[in-house]
């Protein structure tokens, strides 16, 4: 809480303020843990004062009451679980991709990682009026490829998807805060129905601006563009799923990139590797971060060239 200020209340003046600060009563909370009647004993405030200085602090820094049942619907009836259209990794994430949630995949370049966006966009247009933004950052999105993905995936879905082409990390920032004002004027019955936000791939637009040489731009373009996709996901109750490059870390470790700042961002990540050198579409996906559950959770997927990833 706050130090003591004069004026919260008639009975705080200056002069009180004095007799407290002299007894080390500086803050509300230091205020709080005393007990009334220790405080007249220690400072010769008049009793009466000091409850009225007590319940004002009560009334204006105190958190509001709310039942414990209320909130549990209230959370329930926001949240939303998207299935990836991938059974085995519905599993290792408890059921798919939670609304209100930044899952991040990371793998090397030609991983797989699109065709895992491309076929939770699919599944997810297969569910009744849900809508999806896409925002491609290496002309990786195909429609005809998501219809390969999901054959249950009607060919209307293109209404129900927009797709945002960025090349670079302003471009990416000024999408996302339209992004954000048109959900916020809710006119448009498409941003209404958005439970999906794709980034893919996230890294290609944040190289530039870290190989500037200017460290502290760099990493406040970062951490503003963490905060907007954080907002979308906990303020709109979206499922935001974000691609990302792996890097060599400490020891040869490979790991995320973008560094620190980034490193909290994901409350769930996924990394993917080759599972095996003799069979190139096989894939192994592991969970490496996960807020909500366990980690360590492993499956193996095998990507096909003209059907559903199995």
């Amino acid at each position: 809480m706050s130090i003591l200020k004069s004026g919260l209340c008639v009975a705080l003046n200056d002069e009180v303020l004095i007799k407290l600060r002299s007894n080390c009563i500086r803050t509300n909370v230091d205020f709080l843990c005393k007990d009334p009647e220790q405080i007249v004993n220690i400072t010769g405030i008049a009793y009466k004062d000091v409850i009225s200085i007590r319940n004002i602090i009560l009334a204006k820094y105190s958190s509001m009451i709310v039942d414990g049942g209320d909130f549990y619907h209230s959370i329930i009836e926001c949240s939303t679980i998207l299935s990836s259209g991938i059974k085995s990794l519905d599993e290792i994430l408890d059921g798919g991709l939670y609304s209100r949630e930044v899952t991040e995949i990371a793998g090397d370049i030609a991983s797989g990682k699109t065709q895992i966006c491309l076929c939770t966009c699919g599944s997810t247009l297969t569910r009744g009026i849900q809508t999806v933004i896409y925002i491609d950052t290496g002309a990786g999105f195909s429609a005809r490829r998501i219809l390969q993905l999901t054959p249950n995936c009607s060919e209307n879905f293109v209404s129900r998807v927009h797709v945002f082409d960025v090349t670079t990390i302003y471009e990416l920032l000024s999408v996302l805060d339209k992004i954000l004002a048109l959900c916020k004027d809710g006119k448009l019955d498409f941003y209404k129905r958005l439970n999906l936000l794709i980034l893919d791939n996230v890294a290609s637009v944040v190289y530039p601006c870290l190989s500037n040489g200017n460290i502290v731009e760099s990493q406040g373009l970062i951490s503003l563009l963490s905060q907007k996709l954080k907002y979308i996901a906990t303020g709109l109750s979206v499922a935001v799923l974000v691609t990302n490059n792996l890097v060599k870390g400490e020891h040869g470790k490979k790991v995320a990139s973008l560094g620190r700042v980034w490193l909290n961002v994901p409350n769930v990540r996924l990394t993917i590797e080759q599972n095996d050198q003799y069979y190139k579409t096989t894939r192994k996906v592991m969970v490496t971060k996960n807020n909500r559950g366990k980690i360590g959770g492993s499956c193996t997927i095998n990507f096909t060239e003209h059907g559903p990833i199995q």
